[in-house]
């Protein structure tokens, strides 16, 4: 092996550690989509986190067991915010629902939507940031002290979206039953202080099956993520 190949190597390995750090044995892998940016490379280039590091909701033991409730932080509405579109061009619509029992299914209400997709030279020089909200949408809602969750859909997608609880996925979306985990969750970090943003969270989701998990990237601020 001559120098070039070997930094190559050096450089691709410590690279593949660096990721991996913090991974679970049960943890979904992550597969950046063809073209498209890298979710642990704008963890930490956009938001300062590690992938699996900072992950709230890895997976320890099954899919369905990780955590993807949450509560009402404190006074005031909680907001629901996209702020990366990365997934298909057709409609993404997203909302709220109070957390079910059992095998009920969730009563989902609808919050927003938006028909766009942004490019990686968008991120890298902050152009059509955050994606633009259809009329009648909003970011607020207020689900008073019930455990709650959050979704997404795609209009290019028949199967009722996806939920931030992946025991929801697996009872009521036929085509990824096998494959609830839909939704990583992290803290919010402040990038001038390097410190974590009280009651606020990102979501990187994923509605299909590659599992790039950027195909929506939102915040949710005024909760607390219910870890049981």
């Amino acid at each position: 092996m001559n120098a070039k190949h070997a930094r190559t190597w050096i450089i691709a390995f410590l690279a593949a550690t660096t990721v991996a750090i913090g991974q679970t044995a049960h943890q979904p892998k992550v597969a950046p989509g063809p073209g498209e940016p890298d979710w642990a490379v704008i963890l930490k280039e956009r938001y300062g986190l590690e992938m699996f590091r900072d992950l709230l909701n890895p997976v320890k033991t099954t899919a369905e067991a990780a955590p993807g409730r949450f509560r009402k932080a404190g006074p005031g509405p909680v907001k629901y915010t996209p702020a990366v579109a990365l997934g298909l061009e057709t409609t993404t619509r997203g909302g709220w629902y109070i957390s079910p029992r059992g095998a009920e299914p969730p009563q989902k209400k609808r919050l927003w939507s938006y028909t766009h997709k942004n490019t990686t030279a968008d991120l890298k020089n902050e152009r059509n940031l955050p994606p633009p909200l259809e009329r009648g949408s909003s970011t607020s809602f207020d689900p008073g002290e019930a455990p709650f969750g959050v979704w997404v859909s795609n209009d290019g997608l028949d199967d009722g979206g996806v939920y931030s609880e992946p025991r929801l996925v697996a009872q009521h979306n036929a085509r990824l039953r096998k494959q609830p985990y839909k939704a990583m969750i992290y803290p919010v970090i402040d990038r001038a202080t390097g410190k974590r943003v009280p009651n606020a969270l990102l979501i990187g989701w994923e509605y299909s099956t590659n599992d790039d998990f950027q195909d929506v990237i939102c915040r949710l601020d005024n909760v607390t993520l219910v870890d049981d």
